[in-house]
């Protein structure tokens, strides 16, 4: 196709489709059947990308394909409110990021530790007053029971805050009451803080001839006891008791001034724990710096032969697992023996 230029009125040579020099528009040529064919050049006829179809998306999430995808499909979707693809205005982001990080204290603070407050000086000098201290609550809920010597933080199992001078009451802080129901701040709930001495099925005695107390029959060299103190000082009577499966005796470093299992024999339980009220083990001091430390489990509970007796049947069963092996040897001879006399018979 030729057109005529208009500054030299010569014709000019033009493919079919393609702007000219001067500016006019050449319309395309036409297709064999006789009919236009579409410019690409001419705005609206453009291709337009397909869109999804209507419902393959819900809130911005893939629809699921399969019964473990609708499964999963909420925390996607509350994944992808959260991180959006698009980036939200910081304004708009910052009150769903303080949400989120208060239900993440939340869960932490339910399943796998907590922060808690020391009131008093029962657990002297392990634990000072004021110190905060990590409390593991996943061995908890993993099932996990508490072992002796380990330092655990406990519901009271029945009116044991009565003589205390721990105070119970709720603080009037709206604040400072969130704060700590998040876990953001160490709990001061009335729950009480001691160290297991005895578990279920184990003998506890106070005291042998050296004033030491024994369990199962093993003395306890008790070196975490507050300087001065002995064994069962502020008690001053002698106990006797055997601890059923399912509960703790348990007792405070500072016996002087610890409320602990002895004085409550007369109560509920006798004196001892239920592990139901067991909220976690307490594993570290956190606060102040300078307390820092672990909590581990002392020397002297680790003694051979402490837990010989803590279930029942155990020796009688440690007895039978040890005698296993020269039965399977005795019985094999004897086929062997069997096996010989019936090819030399």
């Amino acid at each position: 196709m030729t057109v005529e230029r208009p500054d030299t009125g010569l014709p000019e040579a033009v493919e079919p489709g393609e702007q000219p020099h001067n500016g006019a528009h050449v319309p395309a040529a036409a297709t064999p059947d006789g009919s236009a064919a579409a410019d690409p050049e001419q705005p609206g006829e453009r291709e337009r990308p397909e869109r999804p179809e209507q419902g393959e998306r819900l809130a911005g999430v893939a629809r699921p394909s399969s019964a473990l995808g609708w499964l999963a499909f909420p925390f996607a979707v509350v994944w992808r409110f959260l991180f959006p693809k698009k980036p939200r205005p910081f304004l708009v982001e910052l009150p769903f990021l303080v949400v989120f990080a208060l239900v993440l204290a939340f869960l932490i603070k339910t399943f796998l530790v907590q922060a808690f407050y020391i009131p008093s000086g029962s657990m002297q000098n392990t634990l000072q007053p004021g110190d905060r201290v990590l409390v593991n609550r996943a061995a908890q809920w993993l099932g996990s029971t508490p072992s002796r010597g380990e330092v655990v933080v406990f519901e009271d199992p029945g009116n044991w805050l009565e003589d205390s001078t721990t105070s119970t009451t709720a603080s009037g802080n709206w604040l400072k009451s969130t704060l700590t129901w998040v876990g953001l701040l160490p709990a001061d709930n009335g729950d009480l803080i001691k160290r297991v001495i005895g578990v279920g099925g184990d003998h506890v005695v106070c005291c042998n001839s050296q004033g030491q107390i024994t369990v199962n029959g093993v003395a306890l060299t008790e070196n975490y006891l507050y300087p001065g103190d002995e064994p069962n000082s502020g008690y001053l009577k002698p106990f006797d008791v055997t601890v059923p499966q399912g509960y703790l005796w348990v007792m405070g470093d500072h016996r002087s001034v610890s409320l602990d299992s002895r004085y409550h024999q007369d109560q509920e339980f006798g004196g001892m724990v239920p592990v139901g009220n067991v909220v976690g083990r307490a594993d570290i001091v956190v606060w102040p710096i300078s307390h820092w430390k672990t909590l581990p489990i002392p020397s002297t509970f680790k003694q051979v032969g402490l837990s010989a007796l803590a279930l029942p049947g155990a020796v009688p069963g440690a007895a039978l697992v040890g005698t296993m092996p020269l039965a399977l040897k005795r019985r094999k001879r004897r086929r062997l023996l069997a096996a010989k006399r019936a090819t030399t018979g």
